[in-house]
Parts: structure tokens; sequence; C-alpha cells
């Protein structure tokens, strides 16, 4: 009894007893336990847990890092984390390209089945973005991946993460693609391109007669690309609801100095909480109300950014594109005009002197921000538009979203 006493005395026990990487887990089909997470150890969670409560882990916590593997515990799937492409809920939630491995009863064995994008937010520390998370998934119930929609493949919990599993998009957002280019603009020829397929979405899945939905969001950001390697097809998707991700932070240096950032970034409004500064002026109400957004963003692929430091500033510049009908050559050199009688209507004039853009689709966007919604024209109006109308080489548009990953 005294020799295990003092052996006892000379190898106290750690305070958090966590096993290190080496522990297997209680699934035969593991190949690699140094690389598994989700083991159904229920004295791995209880420690976790006293750790996240604790410690308080930042926001930015997530040990689900690259070269991990999820398991799906309910269907033995996993989920190889492959490297990190974005975020959401204010970097709560990480969003990672994935090797997803399917599971077979009968071999019992897995299979890799390609690549998909995973969301994965640690529930234990992050339980209201957690729960905000479950809500969306929720209202995606029922909209499946279509030609135009990322829909949801599969959703799981393990004992420490909340994982939403999508189709994976290879370029990311235009939002992102276009941070990679100097201008930051999107050619008009491309900007039909992408919210014709945008438009079809919303028409063919989201604003149906029956069980009408709104998305709430619809911005630049939440329009993706997808070229498949096999085949050169092209994809444009809108993300709705659980799908919507961050994806501009893709191939950030991790040693960039934010300070300097920040002073080179705009004192301008974050274009991802659009859905907030940018709603129509009757709110997110109604189909309408996405056709507002719908404008708000070719404003911004058009120049590039909006540069406004508040609300009142863009309806300003709403107001003076409704009433001239057309484009100025500078979204923010039509804010910083002084009223200076003749000077200022002079200067304005100018601006709007040159011919930027075409007509048609000058047109197409100041209907869509008509501040009456009933003047707004709805999905299936808009692509019966001449804008629309026009066929487009979708060719050129896949080379431009190829050369931005060549420059970048």
């Amino acid at each position: 009894f005294l020799q295990i006493l003092q052996q006892k005395m000379q190898h106290p026990t750690k305070p958090f007893d966590l096993p290190d990487d080496n522990v297997a887990s209680s699934s035969s089909t593991i190949r690699n336990p140094r690389t598994e997470i989700g083991s159904s150890s229920s004295r791995i969670v209880n420690s976790r847990r006293q750790i996240s409560l604790s410690l308080r882990k930042p926001r930015n916590y997530c040990p689900a890092r690259v070269g991990k593997t999820i398991i799906d515990l309910n269907k033995n799937h996993t989920y190889l984390l492959k490297n990190e492409i974005g975020s959401s809920s204010n970097g709560a939630c990480h969003v990672y390209k994935a090797l997803f491995s399917k599971y077979s009863t009968k071999n019992r064995a897995h299979t890799p089945s390609g690549h998909v994008t995973l969301k994965v937010i640690n529930r234990i520390v992050f339980v209201n973005e957690s729960k905000e998370l479950q809500h969306s998934i929720n209202v995606s119930k029922g909209y499946s991946t279509t030609i135009n929609i990322i829909g949801i493949k599969n959703n799981f919990n393990t004992e420490e993460f909340k994982c939403v599993s999508l189709p994976y998009m290879s370029h990311g957002s235009l939002r992102y693609i276009l941070s990679t280019r100097p201008d930051k603009r999107l050619p008009e020829e491309f900007i039909a391109v992408a919210l014709k397929e945008v438009l079809i979405g919303l028409q063919d899945e989201l604003h149906l007669k029956i069980d009408s939905r709104v998305h709430n969001t619809l911005n630049a950001g939440d329009i993706f690309v997808d070229i498949n390697n096999a085949n050169g097809e092209m994809l444009i998707k809108l993300a709705f609801e659980a799908s919507v991700y961050d994806s501009e932070d893709i191939n950030v240096e991790e040693n960039s100095n934010e300070e300097e950032d920040i002073l080179r970034s705009p004192p301008f409004l974050d274009p991802k909480k659009i859905a907030i500064w940018g709603a129509a002026p009757e709110g997110a109400i109604g189909p309408k109300s996405d056709i507002w957004l719908l404008g708000i963003t070719a404003l911004e692929l058009a120049y590039g950014e909006l540069p406004v430091t508040n609300s009142e500033e863009l309806i300003r510049i709403i107001k003076k594109i409704r009433k001239k009908k057309r484009f100025p050559i500078s979204l923010e050199k039509l804010l910083i005009v002084k009223k200076k009688g003749w000077r200022f209507k002079k200067t304005e004039h100018n601006l709007f002197k040159q011919k930027v853009f075409s007509e048609k689709f000058e047109k197409m966007v100041v209907k869509c921000l008509s501040k009456n919604p009933k003047k707004r024209p709805t999905a299936k109006q808009l692509l019966k538009s001449s804008f629309f109308k026009k066929e487009r080489d979708i060719e050129k548009f896949k080379q431009f979203v190829l050369n931005t990953e060549e420059n970048n």
C-alpha cells in the first residue's frame, strides 16, 4: 500500500487528463486513429467541456484543423479536412474543402467519393452560433442541390461539432473572384451570365407561388462558381441559408499584418452585412425584397465595390440613378461632389455624360431598385428582359474565372 501511495505522489494526475491523439476510437472502421475526430468516448467530451468552460476559448478556436478527419457516427462516413476555404458566423464556424469517403455496410470499408465543402462549428464553445446554424439547416430542408441552388448534402453532430456537408464549389464566390482582380469589377456581359443563373434559381426554387421563400441575404458573396476539372463544365449556384459562407479569405497569408490590412481597406460598409444596411425600403418581407438586393448586387459587380459609409449614402446614389436613369462613371465621385450652385450641377452632369454601361443593363437595374416593390419586376419577368435574353459567351466567362486563379 505504501509503495502504491509513493508512486501516486511522484506521478500526480493531470488537471484535465486528456488522452493524446493515439487513443483509438471504439469504431472498428478507423484506419488511422491519430487523425480522427468524433470519438464516442464520453470521457473526452467531459474533459473538453471543462477546458472550454475554464479557459474561455477565443472565437476563432477550432481543433478541427486541416489534416484531421471528422466522422459521421450515424452513417460512419468520413471527412478528411484538406484545407480551409472560408468561414461563417463571424468566424465561429470554419469551412473546409474535405475529401468525403462513403462507408459501405456491405463491404465494411470506406470509398473516397470526391470533395465536398464542410462547415464545422464547435457546438460546445459556440452555443448560440450552433443554434443559428441549426435554424438555417431547418429552413434549408426541402431544398436539395439543384442546377442553380446550393443545397445541403448531409448534416450531423459529433460530441463536439455540428457539421454541414455541401457541394464543393471550386472557385469560391464572385466577391472572392473579383477580390483577386486589380479593378475588382465584373464585365457587363459576365454580370448577365451570373445574374441570369441567380434569377433562374429564385424563380424555380424560392419565389414559388406556393411555399414562396425569401433569400434575405442575396449579394455577390452568395453567388458561387464551380468548374469541373474532368469535363470543364462551369456551374454558377446561389447559396441559401445553411449553404451560405464567406469565401473571401481564401489563400490569405497567416503572417499578414492586420493593422496594415485595416489601413489599406477603404472605410466602407461591410458588404457581408448587406442584408442589414442595404435591405429594401419595405424590409425583407417578400420576393420583391430579393429583387432589390439583386439590383444592389448588380451595382457591386459593375463598380467593384459600393463606396458608402452608411445606408443614407446608398439611398442618395440610388435616387440619383433613378432620376438620371443611367449610371455615373464613379459612385464615389458622385458622393463627394459638393452642392455649390452651377459647379455642382456641372460636375454631376460630367459624371453621367460618359456612357459606361449599356442601356439594357441600366434599365434592368433601375427597375430592380424601384422604391415601390409593386413596380419591381419578378424573377420571371426579369428573365424575359432584353438584357438577359441576349446570348452570352459562357466560355469567355469561364476563361475569366480561370485567369483569376492563374493570376492569384
